[in-house]
């Protein structure tokens, strides 16, 4: 019987190795029936981690499943505990079959009810009419849902950003899955609502309705395979509905999977309007006493083939075939689905031109198989190693873009950190539904390694399966700035353009060859540098190239590169593509101690043996040398003096280039220009200077050729890539210039090949042209030779302001001026045109320059001030840049300002406030009994709103709201808010980190916190929470991105703080105060109020959004959204948004927490307000989310309101 197994099983895989290599195949994993405690026999242990095992030895023998699904019965009891044992299970399971959780699906069983909650209901459903009332959408049912309250929080706390468990009907929304060319349609069905004890047979209902407007959904979907799951046989359904939801099933599902009955069950139900394959699992664990068993089924075409699965004690303890189910001598099933009809599968895609494709291969091999690793002796290419060797892998956030249906996003109630990801898991999960991955990154974040990395990883069978491909994939490579314009004035195709870049490889190959290599199976298309087409109209028509190419090749995914700079909705730069989007995260600490643990080790590994040693012996002396290096510039790295060091190295260019400096003089310049300016010094000339080499060209006469044409590229041809012979045209020109009496230069050939082989600066690409090594040293060399001729070169830049092509050149150009050029350059800025109305982009890029500058003047930003001409729009952006600079030089400008009451609303007025209080001088203080205002001196603003400025906060000003009732969204009743002191923005980064510096010295804050935790005063787990510090509160309460480049500005929202550290800030200030409870979080009732306002007299429901509602629906304009920005901005930024009492930030930029709880469990607190990520729908006053209280996001922040 065990060879019959064997045999039988080897048979099986042959079968999915055959559906394998077909386009449409599908394979998933049926289980069921866990009954998962707390105090589990040791038995449960050993057959459930037998299972993982066998999933895990299927999938090392080449075959794992695309999907798992789980028919219920997770838990033994519905208890909260219960569901920490099945999260350690799922991820095991889903760890063995290389699977992420968006392709496990769940539905609760009668165990998974807590029949607690049960006792003492009645049923007293006895018709479809009562059943159609009870399921109306807008009837809340709480007293049945509460039963699966345990099995819904852990349910939406493993599924977070994934899906969520609906509160409101049995039928989760439709997912579709596209697996390989197979589009799969998924209908979960909760069988258990009405689940009370024994004698639930016949008592259990799933709504007509519930499922009416599911089935329309899956209807519409058009997918290739559509399953059900269900816990319960549907014959468990009363009476009155069960002939309903079966005939509605019959019609619209190919699969349906159950559990419930701890029976395997094959069976082919026909119906005159279709009909279903009816297939249960049986139980995955029911003592050793009874068949544990499973279920794999692989489908293709019109066909499904079953293999069973059991657990058998012996000879060993292990998951084998289940003979009992089929005959031999295979034991395995095969169906015709009910309702397709019969047609022969077609078979695999023959390997067409499979010499072409063979040399194609080799050719992207050798072109995306080496990276080269600057600053090593020689600058030798170094192969890219998949084991992480010298690819240290980025980490990815989710881009979450608007506009996406909840079904692919999951159920938008509860909230959670976008998932950090890896390039493997980023890739799986945006092909789990989509054809498209858009990949943002900044200047030297490793893009164009992602993609060598991607490429090769798919050129190899064993390799493919970790990007989520069944095999080897068809992989094409074209970095976007060879795109080529055919007579027409249009871009060349797809396959032309491949084609031309085989070409340029020494590889010719015809355009056909592509198109059908594109159309014959999966291919993989990696389409890099899309901000490296310079003009933002060029980038347009790309964007549309890219469109016309995803949507002409069917069975194509796309991987597509940017700079954030060169991908922006709000001009127009937009992909129409269904797509998903990944942020490249910057390097974390441990990201950085790999990165040059690999560099230091292959610096080492590849200097020369002088010495002659034994080879052995070298090569441990030179590892030694290459570990010490490593760690004394991590320990510098690590001092506190050496903060924005850290940040610098966050950048894999940055960090490589940090590494050639300290391996030759264990020291690194402090700023990102004198980074350039030290590694340029060494790789010209200081480096064969230090081996006794002949230096070809002294580093400061190679500038003055270098110089001039990186300024040509960025001027006037506006590319990075220039063909060799204008390029040496443009070098022997300067090169004669460098020709003296004393001095001869060497030809342009030599230099060429200096600049490659030497310094490593230039590749040569294709056959028959240069680029930089990486753009940024093109554009900080250009920004060098911007400062050479200042005068001229400001009009230029002033014009060039804001646009894409020019931002890295004039942020070097400014890096490197004294103070006086930057007075003029400010001058200039806002005596154009441009100043008139800044985009969000360009007062981004002004902040940035501000506070790269070395040396800065507030001279002709405080002459522009005073300026009665100026708009409203222009004194905002000169208040915030005047804060940025930080200078006292200003005070006297600004007191002037509003003495003669040049401010243009109250905005404007209120900025130059807080400027003024930020550079130490006098406000206005508001009296807050009264609402009146109090001026000092005589500067005075009439009809300003009342407010109160918290002095121990840094003059953080808070604004009345006066009370009112309205209805509130959650429960339609009316609700009283009395009046309300409510934090005019966010806390800041600022502010919050002035929290953190002092609350070692706290006096009575230890002690507090520990009484709060005690008396479970917040919550039952901020005691566990509180423990976990170890009494160093500034590390437990400290932002998590404190030090990102991203969202660590001093004026961005605080994000990466938990509900608790929100409430302890709170805390502190109340503490501080003198008063208990008189800062706070507020309610969502309150929340809701502050957001949206009084509307009119009568009683009624706050505005849509917080700004007026003649402004309409979200835009670009009023709010931080829908990745329009991509980080958060700091508060502020959006004075159209601002409500009409004064509150910025009210909606998008970061969630807020509040101190209401989401539900009775008491687990979950709301969120309000959208973020910088979100879909504009999530700005609403009313929206309601929620998120436990330790989870730390880069979206979630908080504002308080103040009690006096």
């Amino acid at each position: 019987m065990q060879n019959e197994n064997r045999a039988a099983e080897q048979g099986y895989q042959e079968v999915l190795k055959i559906t394998g290599e077909l386009s449409g195949a599908v394979t998933w994993l049926h289980v069921s029936d866990f009954h998962l405690g707390d105090d589990a026999p040791y038995d449960q242990v050993v057959i459930l981690r037998s299972l993982v095992e066998s999933v895990q030895r299927f999938r090392q023998e080449g075959h794992s499943p695309d999907l798992i699904f789980a028919t219920g019965d997770i838990a033994r009891s519905g208890k909260a505990r219960e569901y920490a044992i099945a999260t350690t299970f799922f991820e095991a399971l889903l760890d063995a079959a290389g699977l992420t959780r968006d392709r496990l699906f769940i539905v609760p069983g009668n165990h998974d009810v807590d029949h607690k909650m049960g006792k003492g209901l009645a049923r007293t459903l006895d018709s479809n009419g009562d059943a159609d009332e009870y399921f109306d959408p807008e009837t809340p049912t709480p007293h049945l849902s509460q039963k699966l309250h345990a099995f819904a929080a852990w349910y939406n706390d493993y599924f977070n950003r994934i899906r969520s468990f609906p509160g409101s009907t049995t039928c989760s929304p439709v997912e579709v899955v596209s697996i390989r060319q197979s589009k799969v349609a998924i209908l979960p069905l909760n069988s258990a609502l009405f689940c009370i004890g024994e004698d639930d047979h016949e008592k259990l209902f799933l709504g007509r309705r519930c499922l009416d407007e599911a089935n329309k959904e899956l209807v519409q979907r058009k997918a290739d395979l559509t399953i059900a799951l269900i816990h319960h046989p549907l014959h468990w359904l009363n009476p009155v509905e069960q002939g309903n939801i079966r005939a509605t099933l019959e019609a619209s599902v190919d699969v349906l999977l159950q559990g419930h009955f701890h029976q395997v069950v094959t069976e082919k139900i026909v119906a005159a309007n279709g009909g279903y394959l009816k297939l249960a699992a049986g139980a995955s664990y029911q003592t050793r006493k009874y068949p544990n068993s499973a279920m794999y089924a692989t489908f293709y075409g019109n066909q499904v083939t079953i293999f069973p699965i059991r657990y058998e004690e012996t000879p060993r303890e292990e998951w084998t075939l289940d003979t009992s189910v089929f005959p031999s001598p295979s034991y395995i099933g095969s169906f015709v689905m009910p309702g397709r009809t019969i047609s022969g599968s077609a078979p695999p895609p023959a390997k067409l031109h499979a010499k072409e494709a063979e040399r194609y291969r080799n050719t992207l091999k050798e072109e995306l198989g080496y990276i080269r690793m600057l600053g090593l002796p020689s600058v030798e290419s170094v192969k890219v190693n998949l084991d992480d060797d010298t690819f240290v892998p980025l980490r990815f956030s989710r881009g979450q873009e608007p506009d996406r249906s909840s079904e692919t996003r999951g159920m938008p109630q509860e909230s959670g950190d976008s998932d950090i990801l890896t390039p493997d898991k980023v890739m799986r999960e945006a092909f789990r539904v989509r054809r498209m991955l858009l990949v943002i990154g900044d200047p030297g974040a490793g893009k164009t390694t992602l993609l060598k990395y991607y490429a090769l990883c798919a050129l190899e069978r064993d390799r493919s399966e970790r990007l989520g491909f069944p095999g080897m994939v068809n992989v094409f490579y074209l970095p976007l700035r060879e795109l080529r314009r055919q007579e027409n004035g249009r871009y060349e195709s797809l396959p032309a353009s491949l084609a031309l870049w085989s070409e340029k490889h020494h590889n010719p190959l015809d355009a056909a060859v592509f198109i059908e290599w594109l159309q014959a199976g999966t291919s993989l298309v990696l389409l890099d540098g899309l901000d490296e087409i310079s003009s933002r109209e060029e980038r347009i028509k790309v964007c549309q190239w890219i469109d016309a190419a995803w949507s002409g090749f069917s069975k194509a995914c796309f991987v597509v590169t940017s700079r954030a700079t060169g991908y922006r909705k709000d001009e127009g730069i937009e992909l129409e593509a269904d797509y998903e989007r990944a942020d490249v995260q910057d390097f974390t600490k441990e990201q950085q101690e790999s990165f040059l643990k690999n560099w230091f080790r292959a610096a080492f590994l590849k200097e020369p043996n002088d010495e002659g040693l034994i080879h052995q012996e070298w090569q441990r002396q030179q590892l030694a040398k290459g570990a010490e290096r490593t760690l004394k510039m991590i320990a510098y790295l690590n001092a506190p003096k050496n903060k924005g060091l850290r940040q610098l190295a966050s950048v894999p260019m940055i960090l490589q280039i940090m590494a050639i400096l300290w391996k030759n003089s264990d020291f690194l310049p402090e700023s990102r220009v004198k980074l350039y300016n030290a590694v340029l010094d060494y790789l010209l000339e200081l480096r064969d200077k230090r081996r006794e080499i002949t230096v070809l060209i002294p580093a400061t006469r190679a500038r003055m050729v270098l110089g001039p044409l990186s300024l040509w590229m960025q001027e006037e041809l506006k590319t990075d890539e220039v063909s060799r012979n204008a390029m040496q045209v443009k070098m022997q020109e300067r090169l004669d210039v460098l020709r003296e009496k004393n001095y001869t230069p060497p030809t342009v050939e030599e230099f060429c090949n200096h600049l490659m082989n030497r310094a490593g600066l230039l590749v040569e690409y294709g056959n028959n042209a240069y680029m930089f090594r990486h753009k940024s040293f093109r554009e900080y060399l250009a920004g060098v030779e911007l400062v050479k001729k200042v005068e001229r070169n400001l009009d230029s830049l002033i014009l060039g302001f804001g646009d894409d092509w020019w931002e890295e050149p004039i942020k070097f150009f400014l890096a490197q001026q004294d103070e006086e050029t930057f007075d003029l350059f400010m001058e200039k800025l806002f005596d154009s045109p441009l100043s008139a109305v800044f985009t969000l982009k360009q007062q981004l890029l002004l902040q940035t320059i501000i506070e790269e500058a070395p040396l800065k003047k507030v001279d002709a930003l405080c002459k522009k001030l005073l300026d009665p001409s100026n708009s409203s729009e222009r004194q905002r952006v000169i208040l915030d840049c005047l804060k940025a600079i930080g200078k006292s030089d200003a005070l006297d400008a600004l007191q002037q300002f509003m003495a003669q009451g040049l401010a243009k609303n109250e905005d404007v007025a209120g900025r130059a406030n807080e400027v003024i209080s930020a550079l130490g001088g006098q406000i206005i203080v508001e009296n807050i009994k009264h609402g009146k205002v109090v001026s000092s001196g005589s500067i005075t603003i009439k009809n300003f709103r009342p407010s109160s400025r918290n002095h121990l906060e840094q003059n953080a000003e808070y604004i009345l709201i006066p009370g009112g009732s309205y209805l509130y969204s959650k429960t339609k009743k009316k609700e009283h808010v009395p009046d309300l002191y409510v934090a005019k923005y966010p806390v800041t980064n600022k502010l919050y980190r002035s929290f953190i510096a002092a609350i070692g010295d706290a006096s009575g804050f230890k002690e507090k916190l520990n009484e709060i935790a005690q008396n479970n005063r917040w919550d039952t787990e901020f005691a566990n929470y509180l423990k976990k510090g170890q009494n160093d509160f500034a590390t437990l309460f400290r932002s998590t991105y404190d030090e990102d480049r991203k969202f660590g500005g001093d004026d961005q929202p605080v994000v990466g703080v938990s509900w608790y550290a929100a409430q302890a800030y709170a805390l502190w200030l109340s503490q501080l105060e003198g008063k208990p409870e008189s800062y706070r979080l507020p309610n969502e009732i309150e929340w809701e109020w502050a957001a949206g306002g009084r509307q009119g007299d009568a009683v009624q429901e706050v505005r849509k959004y917080p700004w007026p509602d003649d402004k309409g629906e979200p835009t670009p304009k009023l709010a931080n959204f829908g990745m329009n920005v991509g980080a958060t901005t700091p508060v502020g930024s959006y004075p159209e948004g601002v409500t009409p009492e004064g509150l910025y930030d009210m909606a998008g930029n970061v969630w807020e927490w509040t101190d209401s709880w989401w539900d009775d469990s008491g687990s979950r607190r709301v969120l309000r307000g959208g973020c910088w990520h979100d879909a504009a729908e999530f700005c609403r006053s009313a929206y309601r989310r929620s998120d436990t209280p330790v989870r730390r996001n880069s979206d979630v922040g908080f504002r308080l309101v103040f009690v006096p």
